[in-house]
């Protein structure tokens, strides 16, 4: 539905000009002749901008504008006189109108203005949902779900985002750990605006999206002359990030030089710039994730262990859509609602082989492929109903036949497709019992850490025979 423009002008000629010429360029209007008319569309309609004469019948223009204030607070008020004064124009702005135009109008600078004030109406509204969002902890509702593991994420993030020093000068490091578009940001997200920084920056960087070369730069700020391109000095991101979160992601990919400057900065909280001889000292949370397992990446020498051991204080494992069972019907629910909201279409349903298909499909992509999945079926395809052929999903198939001995992992192939779940519960029980059900030991055959095995256990609801005893 196009942007609604409220015309008030007493000339019928002009109102008329005014109505016809923005309707031309895609936008409603209602045209009113007095202010008393203009009061009662407002109150009827709402409209987002409304272009009005100082000098109408009846009540003014002014008055009107004082008025629309409390009747309608999200409007943007364009004024327009034949009788241009300062008096006017100032009294006029103090009000809160948006611009002030002199006739006789121009309709293409009327139009640029009433463009502007569109705008203006959307980055406001925006600024007010997101201070919303971040006092009434709108990020943690984000997380969507109702199964266990999901619960158990939401009390997780409350309780850390509450965690911090009682002066406020220290918070504890956070690693999320979770596969490819599970939701770590979010999750970051949720940390800091349910945190007391929550009206302190929130800064990101992908450590794999910039070079190594840069990326120290980009962390830790440089004076100018640094290096070849460095012409000014630029604040980095440790320093824009003061008193509020600095969040990395895809940490088990920065580079091992990078990662010793880092280790340091942490444990003093305080950095010096590239070039810089000065350290300055910064106040804010670090969280990082990764996709990685920085296990093995510690045992191939791709990350420092004494960096991972200060990042990982607090760990939070975000499970696979694929182990979340109904969450994913009521994700593709909600992204299927989104959609067609966002883009203006009428309401879709799933067929019942829609939400069969969407239950038994793998998620290798994780949340981040659903929402995509479900944007796809909303665009490419007309009608109320998404079919199964419409979400581009291949069909199930029979598992494979998997053995785990000795020989190590064998797989049937032609018995059908590999379902990776099955290999890695195979492995892990088969590593178990191997070691009499020692976690410590069948940790290490498998080359994972005691943490991520007793949450690959949960997942798998794996128990030995001692179940009631710590066999850690």
């Amino acid at each position: 539905m196009p942007p609604l423009v409220l015309v008030v002008e007493d000339e019928t000629i002009l109102g008329d000009s005014i109505s016809l010429y923005l309707e031309r360029h895609g936008l409603a209007t209602a045209l009113a002749r007095s202010g008393e008319e203009a009061l009662k569309l407002a109150e009827e309609s709402g409209p987002d901008v409304a272009v009005m004469d100082v000098r109408l019948p009846g009540i003014t223009g002014v008055e009107v504008l004082r008025k629309l204030r409390d009747l309608s607070p999200g409007t943007e008020v364009i004024m327009m006189t034949a009788h241009a004064s300062v008096a006017s124009a100032v009294e006029a702005m103090r009000l809160g109108a948006f611009d002030y135009l002199a006739k006789p109008v121009d309709l293409d600078e009327l139009r640029v203005v009433v463009d502007k004030a569109l705008n203006h109406q959307r980055l406001r509204r925006e600024l007010s949902y997101l201070k919303a969002r971040e006092e009434t902890g709108g990020h943690l509702a984000e997380i969507l779900g109702e199964s266990p593991s999901i619960r158990t994420l939401r009390q997780q993030v409350e309780r850390i985002a509450s965690l911090e020093s009682p002066d406020g000068t220290s918070a504890p490091t956070v690693l999320i750990l979770g596969e490819t578009g599970a939701g770590k940001e979010m999750v970051a997200r949720a940390i800091h605006y349910g945190s007391a920084r929550a009206k302190g920056p929130f800064v990101e960087i992908n450590c794999a999206a910039i070079p190594a070369s840069l990326l120290e730069a980009e962390l830790f700020g440089h004076e100018r002359g640094a290096y070849t391109d460095a012409r000014t000095a630029k604040a980095g991101l440790f320093e824009a990030a003061d008193g509020g979160s600095l969040f990395l992601d895809e940490i088990g990919h920065m580079d091992v030089a990078i990662q010793v400057k880092l280790l340091k900065a942490i444990e003093e909280k305080a950095i010096r710039r590239v070039g810089g001889l000065r350290t300055k000292t910064f106040n804010t949370r670090i969280m990082a994730a990764t996709n990685r397992d920085l296990d093995a990446a510690i045992a191939e020498g791709a990350f420092r262990a004494d960096l991972y051991y200060r990042i990982k204080a607090l760990t939070i494992e975000i499970p696979p859509l694929r182990d979340r069972g109904t969450d994913v019907m009521l994700l593709a629910r909600h992204f299927l609602e989104r959609c067609t909201r966002q883009y203006g279409l009428p309401p879709k349903v799933l067929t019942p082989e829609a939400e069969v298909l969407l239950q038994g499909y793998a998620w290798p992509g994780n949340v981040r492929e659903l929402a995509h999945v479900m944007e796809r079926a909303v665009l490419l395809h007309a009608g109320s109903r998404v079919q199964a052929e419409h979400l581009g999903l291949s069909e199930g198939k029979d598992k494979a036949a998997i053995v785990v001995g000795g020989g190590g992992v064998q797989v049937d192939f032609a018995s059908g497709a590999i379902v990776l779940d099955e290999v890695e519960r195979q492995l892990i029980t088969g590593a178990l019992q191997e070691a009499g059900w020692n976690r410590a030991r069948a940790a290490q055959l498998l080359g994972i850490s005691k943490e991520t095995l007793r949450y690959r256990m949960e997942k798998f609801q794996l128990q030995g025979p001692s179940a009631g005893r710590d066999s850690s």
